[in-house]
């Protein structure tokens, strides 16, 4: 009879259908993002959420014949009783659900893992979590087939557990650990009680498919096994939603004024302490990554390393730290050196492209005091006319073509934003941009940047005084002059 059901779960379009959809729409949203073997199991367990929906839907047809109008008449003229019809139904559903559930979860990281260098350190109990939560529904679907009538009880169910889902994930605390899944997970947060969370749901399955027992009647045999199941999986739901970062943890990555010893040790330890990075020289640069992240150290040489050797031999001294940021601990980080900012995050395709433009954009702030002191707001400074906006685009040139600056918001994490003017930070116009391309495709641009290094970069000297040094020739239409005012999408007042 078991094999029978396992035939049945196996060829049944619902629990495959639901398969494909939460592996491709995971794909796809994370298709312009490297892989973090820290986070993606927990999201790729979101997604399987579709998957456990279909598995209690399943077990719910499976285990609900029996009640069906003149099934139990046709039933029992075969040989097994309604309890072991029950026990085969459930026992299927709950194997192929964890099976398949196991082969979506493999392909998901196996597939992330062709995308890019892996960063992050893999939590396998993150990952047998995900593939839990379908046999969980499963079992929840046939205790739901035996002692409620209702029929909308299964999609009832599909939505109430969902929902909650959705709001403890987002710290509002409805169910916590005792769900099947818990949500939203970012790269730098507290560990999680993933263990117990595996152990909570094992117990979970069991208890389920000994209360859908029940129904048949006491047994001792079923009544030791809810209460051995009931005994493993409340302590270990209660002690899990104990132990992991509450809404107390999310309140302090929003703190302002904060300081870190209000921080629990484990975030200190891992995020702020002076070793927490591992340092690596490659170049002119030095790159500091957090454990785990040292695989993405040659993109961000990719992006900085150009800017660095395009650098006068002297100004190369002294050259600030790229160094990996911690996006959710940002207010109690000490930035009294200067450094470049690099992401807990980084992007593929056009992602990665703005991606490579913000952090060499942060190196080329530092060395050109575009922005030092001159913001407006959100929307940075004025820096039309200037001949170090023109040497700034010529250095992004080095990693990314210039481009007019844009408005926009660019997503670097979970909840960070870099605003424009997108990338410099600082208004310019077509004028500079032009300038700038053009003194890319210049023989010896680079040697008569360096020859006049010192009067490009000081703020006062303008692009028509700065066109014969660069080798340049005026366009048609005049170079503006900076402007007391700006128009258009430059808004912020001139750069100093």
């Amino acid at each position: 009879m078991f094999v029978f059901e396992l035939r049945r779960a196996l060829r049944s379009p619902l629990l495959w259908g639901a398969a494909v959809l939460c592996l491709v729409l995971r794909l796809v949203a994370v298709w312009e993002w490297l892989p973090d073997l820290t986070i993606d199991p927990v999201s790729m367990s979101g997604a399987m959420l579709l998957l456990a929906a279909a598995g209690l839907l399943s077990a719910h047809l499976a285990v609900a014949r029996d009640r069906r109008r003149s099934v139990p008449e046709a039933l029992a003229a075969l040989p097994g009783r309604a309890a072991s019809r029950t026990s085969a139904a459930v026992a299927a559903v709950v194997a192929a659900g964890t099976g398949i559930a196991a082969l979506v979860m493999a392909l998901y990281l196996v597939i992330r893992a062709f995308m890019g260098p892996v960063a992050g350190r893999l939590d396998p109990f993150e990952a047998v979590a995900g593939v839990l939560a379908v046999p969980f529904a499963a079992a929840l679907g046939a205790v739901l087939a035996r002692w409620v009538r209702w029929a909308v009880a299964a999609p009832l169910a599909v939505f109430v557990v969902g929902a909650f889902t959705y709001l403890d994930g987002n710290q509002s605390g409805y169910g916590g650990w005792f769900l099947p899944v818990v949500l939203f997970h970012g790269p730098d947060w507290p560990g999680r009680p993933s263990g117990l969370h595996v152990v909570y749901l094992v117990a979970a399955v069991a208890l389920m498919g000994a209360l859908a027992l029940l129904r048949h009647g006491p047994r001792p045999a079923r009544v030791v096994a809810a209460v051995a199941a009931a005994a493993v999986a409340v302590p270990a739901g209660a002690v899990a939603t104990a132990r992991a970062p509450g809404a107390e943890v999310n309140a302090l990555r929003f703190a302002a004024a904060a300081r870190p010893e209000r921080l629990p040790a484990w975030v200190r330890d891992h995020y702020l302490a002076p070793g927490s990075r591992r340092c690596e020289r490659r170049g002119l640069l030095t790159y500091c990554a957090f454990p785990g992240y040292e695989p993405w150290i040659p993109l961000w040489a990719a992006a900085a390393g150009p800017v660095a050797e395009a650098l006068p031999p002297w100004r190369r001294d002294r050259l600030p730290v790229v160094r990996q940021w911690a996006e959710s601990w940002a207010t109690y980080e000490d930035d009294d050196a200067p450094s470049v900012r690099a992401f807990m995050v980084w992007g593929r395709g056009g992602t990665g492209e703005d991606h490579r433009a913000l952090l060499a954009a942060g190196l080329i702030d530092l060395v050109t005091g575009l922005r030092r002191g001159n913001t407006s707001g959100g929307e940075g400074c004025d820096a039309r006319g200037q001949a170090r906006t023109v040497v700034a685009l010529w250095l992004l040139g080095q990693v990314v073509p210039p481009a007019l600056p844009q408005d926009r918001l660019v997503q670097i994490g979970g909840s960070s934003y870099a605003a424009g003017p997108f990338p410099l930070g600082v208004g310019y116009g077509s004028a500079e941009v032009g300038y700038a391309r053009r003194l890319l495709a210049s023989p010896g641009a680079r040697a008569r940047v360096w020859a006049h290094w010192d009067t490009l970069m000081d703020p006062r000297t303008g692009i028509e005084q700065a066109l014969p040094l660069l080798g340049l020739r005026p366009e048609a239409t005049p170079a503006p002059k900076r402007p007391e005012t700006a128009a258009g999408p430059v808004r912020g007042r001139p750069c100093g």
